[in-house]
């Protein structure tokens, strides 16, 4: 009887867990894993010093990846708004720890050196402060309080964090999606206004004081400035895959292409699995995104609409930048392939954006 009892329990366990995911969006994120797998054996064998260690290391993340949405999806909504205070606190005080007691690394300040494993704290920040903003746009349209300085608040901290690091790219994100945030919640134009200007006049001023910024934009506008050879070689990467690709680990341009396993993982996929693949790729994020958008309309909850539609925009957004910088329709931006490139704390992050969106399509699709 009680071997009865356990295999029942087990049973019900995994029916719970089963219902707890959307299963189009979670088998997704799968195959995007397993295409990154591969990608980023193929990548790492390119890099003459440790390249065991770098594969090996993002299967690490990939199998923490996998169970922090598995774990995350099972939260109900108010332990989401916990851990995502938490979870913001935690990665804002490690945010600025980087600026005050690390070094810095190509430029920036911006990662966490332990035990031969490098963090960027900034990358959690995204996903909870989205939940937290929902959070706070909600109470004020209810009350109309103090919520929205506080969110404003909250938000030129992040800004000015990330400018110092600095990690212009990762506030531009940020504030895309936090302006779309506001927009949804159908404020008065008086009070978009000031915000958008402010945001202008802080683009502006980054352009004339952060030099990586001018120097970006200006080398993607002009063809005489700067050397466009990782372009270049990113699009010749594409052209040379056709539509069925080298092989893998049989790509001759994307060997002299740096940042082939992060950056610029998506020209590597070019050359090696062909157009065909890259078309399966850009589906699976738009199915993903579609997915989202859709689920999320049913819901007459704004803080779950405005929290998941938020999540949302943040992956695709990511996806869309990482895509369109190494087809050069963007100024080159140091962000990762959601799922597919080499890099632990964008992982990660992504994992969390996936593991809250499972606990608020779950909330819309019990409504």
């Amino acid at each position: 009887l009680m071997e009865l009892l356990r295999v029942q329990d087990k049973k019900n366990y995994i029916v719970n867990f089963c219902n707890n995911l959307d299963k189009f969006i979670f088998f997704s994120v799968i195959i995007l894993m397993f295409i990154g797998v591969f990608a980023v054996f193929s990548a790492s064998t390119r890099i003459d010093e440790k390249y065991d260690l770098l594969f090996k290391k993002h299967l690490v993340f990939c199998f923490l990846g996998f169970f922090l949405i598995c774990f995350l999806s099972r939260l109900s909504v108010k332990n989401l708004i916990f851990i995502s205070i938490f979870f913001f606190c935690f990665s804002l005080f490690l945010s600025l720890s980087t600026i005050i007691f690390f070094s810095e690394t190509k430029g920036a300040s911006r990662w966490i050196k332990v035990l031969g494993f490098s963090f960027q704290p900034s990358e959690i920040i995204k996903p909870s402060f989205i939940v937290i903003s929902s959070l706070l746009l909600s109470r004020f349209k209810t009350k109309n309080d103090l919520s929205f300085l506080i969110n404003v608040f909250i938000f030129s901290l992040i800004g000015l964090i990330l400018l110092k690091q600095p990690d212009f790219g990762m506030f531009l994100l940020l504030f895309l999606v936090w302006i779309i945030q506001i927009f949804n919640s159908k404020l008065d134009i008086k009070i978009l206004t000031p915000i958008i200007l402010i945001f202008f006049g802080v683009f502006v001023t980054s352009y004339f004081l952060l030099d990586h910024v001018r120097f970006r934009i200006n080398n993607f506008l002009f063809e005489n400035v700067g050397d466009n050879y990782q372009i270049n070689k990113s699009l010749e990467s594409f052209a040379n895959g056709g539509v069925f690709g080298q092989g893998l680990g049989n790509g001759e341009i994307s060997k002299s292409l740096p940042d082939a396993h992060s950056d610029f993982i998506f020209a590597l996929i070019g050359e090696e699995f062909g157009i065909l693949t890259i078309i399966v790729i850009i589906s699976l994020y738009l199915a993903i995104y579609l997915r989202i958008f859709l689920i999320s309309q049913k819901t007459n909850n704004f803080f779950v609409l405005n929290s998941t539609l938020g999540l949302g925009n943040i992956f695709i957004f990511q996806t869309i930048i990482n895509i369109s910088t190494s087809i050069n329709l963007l100024p080159t931006k140091g962000m990762t392939l959601p799922f597919i490139s080499y890099g632990g704390s964008s992982f990660l992050s992504n994992a969390i954006i996936i593991g809250f969106i499972m606990v608020l399509l779950k909330v819309v699709k019990n409504e």
